[in-house]
């Protein structure tokens, strides 16, 4: 049982990592895009 614990605890773990990898990499792409487009919108 403990085994299987330790599955799901590492399973849940990855997850979390790899969500907040993917919502920083989108989180700086958007920033980026928003800055590019308010550049353009004002000149």
């Amino acid at each position: 049982m403990s085994r299987l614990t330790a599955i799901i605890s590492a399973l849940v773990i990855c997850i979390i990592v790899c969500l907040s990898w993917a919502v920083n990499h989108y989180r700086d792409n958007a920033i980026a895009y928003k800055e590019q487009r308010d550049k353009a919108a004002s000149t």
